[in-house]
């Protein structure tokens, strides 16, 4: 495969710039390795499958990553469902689930500019100035109220876009996803250096606990420490897992890295050590983001004998890229079961979905409920299988049981 200048591997974390630009056809397709991808995608099924006890369902998708185009399509839209337009057609799968996750691609920072600075807010414009697009993203605050009013609960601010507003650009992001009351993961404000890097989100009787990093802020310097660093603060990590893990009343443990290198389907070699090492820490579930890709998922039996489950990339939820693998992505869902031995994970299943343009308005939707994009559907079916597809139709099924 031919890297694309100034793409970071997670072998090398330097911190050099990402390219998540809208162009480019740059992609390797998934193919088991003889470094230890073999065995990995493919059907899933788990011991507690059809346990008694409580349920719930956690939802995840991958990236909101908003280019110039999608943030002129919102603004157009204004009364037609703003940045939701986007996501419109499976805003009925997000909702679905009892805990929805996303990874928010990029700060959402009034008035700040590129470099840092405090400007005066142009309001609901994408000016390229304040509100941009690739390489420094910023989006207009809209998004997190969008998001929440679309069910999403839950999203990771550690990423390599974490920084594109710099200092302020973080405080600000974090100040509004608390104004409008979005949970968030990954970073800190500056006025809070002992704050946790983790949140909790509770619904049907389960609290989760939610723990994101990032492999890198594209060379922006983090002077600060305000993201949490994959790699660079692993040991943290593993410490605040098992923390989490034996605080009464947890009752998992779920971590969204940001990791892994740009437009291949196969995890690395080092993705798949640091999710093991975070697993036998005592996480439950990591849903990970970066490539703009699918990559498969994994389930995975502990140190301690936990089923637990992976999955290396989310791919794009949301993006101006074009390709058809950047634009093919899905929607997870796992399940959890209060057994009487503790929680586990009964389940996975998954929607393909596709970003699309119809009537001239750019959004994700369902393949099996759309139809076409049989391309896109046989590339997803092919790395997860047949056994755990979800019909968008039906009520959420994580395991099959009589």
């Amino acid at each position: 495969m031919t890297l694309i200048a100034g793409c970071t591997s997670d072998a090398d974390r330097s911190g050099e710039p990402s390219n998540d630009g809208e162009d480019g056809d740059e992609f390797e397709p998934y193919a088991p390795k003889a470094d230890g991808n073999a065995g990995i995608g493919g059907p899933v099924s788990f011991a507690a499958a059809c346990m008694p006890g409580a349920r719930t369902t956690i939802g995840a998708v991958g990236d909101v990553l908003l280019h110039g185009a999608l943030q002129q399509q919102a603004i157009e839209r204004t009364t037609r469902g703003r940045f939701a337009s986007l996501w419109s057609p499976v805003s009925d799968l997000l909702a679905a689930a009892d805990t929805t996750y996303a990874n928010l691609e990029g700060p959402t920072a009034h008035g700040v500019t590129s470099s840092g600075h405090a400007a005066t807010d142009p309001g609901f414009v994408f000016d390229d100035l304040v509100y941009t697009s690739y390489p420094q993203f910023n989006y207009h605050g809209f998004l997190e109220d969008d998001l929440k009013a679309s069910g999403i609960d839950v999203v990771s601010t550690a990423n390599n876009h974490a920084m594109d507003r710099r200092q302020l650009g973080a405080d600000r992001t974090i100040e509004r996803l608390r104004e409008v009351g979005l949970a968030f993961t990954g970073t800190r404000h500056r006025d809070e250096p002992t704050a946790p890097w983790h949140t909790v989100t509770t619904s049907n009787g389960f609290k989760l606990a939610w723990l994101a990093c990032s492999f890198s802020t594209n060379g922006i310097p983090d002077t600060a420490g305000q993201v949490l660093g994959c790699w660079d603060d692993e040991a943290t990590i593993v410490a605040e897992i098992g923390k989490l893990r034996a605080t009464p009343g947890i009752d998992a443990v779920i971590v969204t890295p940001h990791w892994g290198e740009e437009y291949t389907a196969n995890p690395s070699k080092a993705q798949r050590d640091l999710a093991k090492h975070f697993l036998d820490a005592g996480a439950t579930l990591i849903l990970g983001s970066h490539p703009h890709v699918l990559e498969p998922w994994e389930k995975y039996k502990t140190v301690d004998g936990r089923e637990t489950f992976v999955i290396y990339s989310l791919g794009n939820f949301v993006s101006g890229q074009a390709q058809l693998a950047r634009r093919s992505t899905i929607m997870l869902y796992v399940g959890l079961t209060r057994t009487a031995s503790g929680v586990a994970i009964n389940g996975v299943s998954y929607v393909p979905l596709v970003m699309n343009t119809r009537d001239g308005v750019r959004a994700v939707e369902a393949i099996d409920r759309a139809g076409g994009s049989t391309d896109a559907r046989r590339a997803t079916v092919g790395m997860f299988g047949t056994a755990n597809l979800q019909d968008p139709g039906k009520p959420i099924a994580t395991s099959i049981c009589p």
